[in-house]
């Protein structure tokens, strides 16, 4: 398997997965995803940006995530504490794997191959992401793959008020202590 940043040539594919993913939440009777969001405008932006990382092994997409630097508003307000204050960090979203290959561990699969990429990049000291609440599998593959629960945050920021997520951080090897917040003490999110 080969992890490597996407190109427009791997928009249908990649669309594809996403589109499998809101079908499998749909089914789920989860509405994370279940309005236009994702949609082929953010996707292509995120490829254009370069955010874009793909999961592929014999040329089939196997998974896909973006993986934003910088500030991201919708983590600017938390309800909780994230472990990290006024340090770098990596966003990731629009996680999802292939219909085709559940039960392989694909997402876990695709988190430790960035954490290997992000643990070389000396300026980022950590990795957020969030989920809906009633996404058990996203949140069982996020804390499994290291990253601690850190509060709730409101989706206003990205356009849908009112959506409150469960959000993470997971520290890099890269962490510098004058960073840390003290551990957060979060009441159970479930």
């Amino acid at each position: 398997m080969l992890l490597r940043q996407a190109t427009m040539a791997d928009l249908p594919q990649i669309e594809s997965i996403i589109r499998d993913g809101r079908e499998l939440l749909a089914a789920q009777d989860i509405d994370q995803w279940q309005g236009s969001y994702p949609n082929t405008a953010v996707l292509v932006d995120d490829i254009h940006q370069g955010w874009t990382v793909v999961l592929e092994e014999d040329n089939e997409i196997l998974g896909t995530a973006a993986l934003i630097p910088g500030e991201d508003p919708t983590y600017k307000q938390i309800d909780g504490q994230w472990l990290t204050e006024q340090a770098p960090y990596l966003a990731i979203h629009r996680v999802a794997v292939s219909s085709h290959h559940h039960g392989r561990g694909l997402a876990g699969e695709l988190f430790q191959r960035l954490f290997a990429q992000i643990d070389h990049a000396a300026s980022i000291e950590s990795i957020r992401i969030d989920t809906h609440p009633h996404n058990m599998a996203m949140q069982h593959v996020i804390k499994k793959n290291g990253f601690t629960e850190t509060g709730r945050i409101d989706l206003a920021a990205a356009g849908m008020p009112g959506t409150i997520d469960f959000a993470y951080e997971r520290l890099t090897a890269n962490a510098k202590s004058a960073h840390l917040t003290a551990t957060p003490t979060i009441k159970s999110l479930n």
